[in-house]
């Protein structure tokens, strides 16, 4: 049977006028049934783009308390428009500690924070498209952390009441029982801590990491908690205030921290001088640098 080309031209017709009718797309969701046009995202959101792409800070330590964060934007499936985007950042608890929406006229890929993130903390951000009350799905949340708090000017050799031995140069952290055997000749408090001082005994300690400290000032002493025995420099006990290891000295690399036991039998005669590497540490208990002059508390 011959097709009838006025019938066929109709049909076209009315099919291209039906496609060209109504509103022009927009990336707002479709109301169809299919699964990429439903009318939310899998997340949720309704805005029809992609995740945003982020640039950074990633894996990273950053050197600033108010790093910028950079992405890429998100796209419209449908039609490509200004989108603006909102960013939102969690501390370790999960908690939302900074969010902002950057305008959708502004074009904006990057955000620097406007206010300050804590020292030596770890962070995770993520930004989404947002247009009017219309959002996008959320990029993954990625990962960085802030530098660590600027110490006190450490030591010098003029600073400190004896002489600092060679042994105690820029070793690393590692062996460092020639240091300690060597203070116990230039420490003026080494006789009174072998003779039974537990207070001498932390003294000479503050003056073994306080030589260390003049070549690297990752060297320092043990902050311990209220209530356990400690020491400052007028005395040994279980303080109310915050005192220090008797016989500890503390390397701290970034976020990692190592202990040695520099005294063997600290507090009694006969105290001998050694290097002990200190298993874990008390919750709450820290690095903090040698106080000075060597008798500040």
């Amino acid at each position: 049977m011959q097709r009838n080309p006025i019938l066929a031209w109709a049909l076209v017709t009315a099919f291209t006028l039906a496609g060209c009718s109504g509103t022009p797309n927009t990336p707002l969701s479709p109301t169809g049934a299919d699964a990429d046009t439903s009318a939310l995202n899998p997340d949720g959101s309704s805005l029809k783009v992609n995740a945003p792409g982020t640039v950074g800070p990633r894996d990273t330590v950053v050197d600033t308390l108010r790093p910028t964060l950079n992405f890429v934007a998100a796209t419209g499936r449908f039609v490509n428009i200004n989108l603006g985007h909102e960013i939102e950042m969690v501390d370790a608890n999960g908690t939302v500690i900074y969010s902002r929406t950057l305008g959708e006229s502004s074009g904006a890929t990057a955000h620097g924070l406007e206010s300050d993130l804590t020292y030596s903390d770890n962070f995770w951000w993520r930004v989404r498209a947002r247009l009017g009350a219309q959002t996008g799905p959320w990029s993954d949340y990625v990962p960085f952390r802030t530098l660590d708090r600027p110490g006190p000017p450490a030591p010098t050799r003029g600073d400190l009441p004896f002489p600092v031995p060679d042994a105690c140069g820029d070793f690393g952290p590692g062996d460092r029982t020639a240091c300690v055997v060597a203070m116990t000749v230039v420490s003026p408090w080494w006789a009174a801590c072998q003779a039974g001082s537990g207070t001498n005994c932390h003294r000479f300690t503050r003056s073994v990491a306080a030589a260390l400290a003049t070549s690297d000032p990752r060297w320092g002493l043990l902050s311990k908690n209220p209530g356990e025995q400690q020491c400052t420099w007028n005395g040994c006990g279980s303080g109310s205030g915050n005192g220090y290891g008797e016989d500890v000295v503390v390397h701290r690399d970034g976020g990692t921290l190592r202990g040695w036991d520099i005294i063997s039998g600290a507090g009694a005669p006969g105290a001998r001088a050694g290097w002990s590497r200190l298993e874990g540490f008390r919750a709450g208990n820290s690095w903090v640098p040698v106080p000075l002059p060597l008798g500040r508390d």
